[in-house]
């Protein structure tokens, strides 16, 4: 059911392997798995706060810059590899984020896309089902890239749920259907366990004709469609791209709206998570 609880720890610990992405750039996609990331590390399991990894499989390694590894000796594409394969947890490295584990991407892992086998495409999801991290982490974030390929296939066979990012525009709308589509082939080939958890729409300046969309999508996706909407911030990109800070650390009140949001959008998940546990 997307996660497993650990016995002995006050209120379990669901273990929940996440997936963001989208088919378009520019939507938010990176910036929702690091906010979310963040946002995790703010709950609590019983005593301690909730920890997470990241699995960057973008080769543009946005979300790896942004939290600062404490090391690019490895990387995930070691895990892809047909040599010399290291495991997932082999990977993971402490960065500037507390509580934030990385598994760092590279322009490497582009390669990837000539030289993944099958087998290889499937080491993520064996490593959610072994519980290979678990002891580690308590949630798993993967920056899933837009470009449709065996990288981004991979990906997906380890989600279990799934946030699509987007816009209010015709184009980014256009987008998440094209990777809801995907998301739902990935299911029938191999994932039974992944399902959509959200429409994300990132950036959001209200206009009539950003309302149109976004009601477009919600007459589309329901309640899946996470309202309100991302608040537009023009500081965004300077938190995570420049300071390498989430939001809520930058000191800006308009990102404080910003981590609100995704806050409420990360305890929306968990508290479901929880209800279906416990019934």
């Amino acid at each position: 059911m997307g996660k497993r609880s650990v016995a002995g720890e006050s209120g379990g610990c669901e273990r929940m392997w996440l997936g963001i992405g989208s088919v378009k750039g520019g939507v938010g996609s990176t910036t929702a798995a690091l906010e979310l990331a963040y946002a995790a590390t703010r709950r609590r399991v019983g005593r301690r706060h909730r920890r997470v990894a990241v699995i960057d499989l973008d080769p543009q390694a946005a979300a790896t810059e942004a939290v600062e590894p404490a090391s690019r000796e490895v990387g995930v594409k070691d895990v892809f590899a047909t040599r010399q394969q290291l495991s997932l947890r082999d990977v993971l490295v402490p960065t500037s984020w507390p509580r934030i584990l990385i598994a760092p991407a590279s322009r490497e892992l582009a390669n990837r896309e000539v030289d993944l086998t099958p087998a290889s495409m499937h080491v993520l999801r064996e490593a959610r089902d072994s519980e290979e991290i678990a002891d580690l982490v308590d949630d798993v974030i993967i920056d899933i890239p837009r470009t449709g390929g065996r990288v981004a296939f991979s990906g997906l066979l380890a989600t279990e749920r799934f946030f699509v990012t987007a816009k209010a525009t015709m184009w980014a709308f256009q987008g998440a259907e094209d990777m809801t589509y995907n998301a739902l082939r990935v299911k029938g080939l191999g994932n039974d366990r992944l399902s959509v958890s959200g429409y994300i729409v990132s950036d959001y300046e209200e206009s009539s004709a950003s309302l149109r969309i976004l009601n477009d999508m919600r007459a589309r996706y329901g309640k899946l469609v996470c309202d309100p909407p991302i608040p537009r911030a023009s500081l965004v990109p300077d938190a995570l791209e420049s300071y390498h800070t989430p939001c809520r650390e930058f000191g800006d009140g308009d990102l404080s709206s910003v981590a609100d949001r995704y806050q409420e959008i990360y305890d929306a998940l968990l508290k479901r998570e929880r209800e279906t546990d416990g019934g």
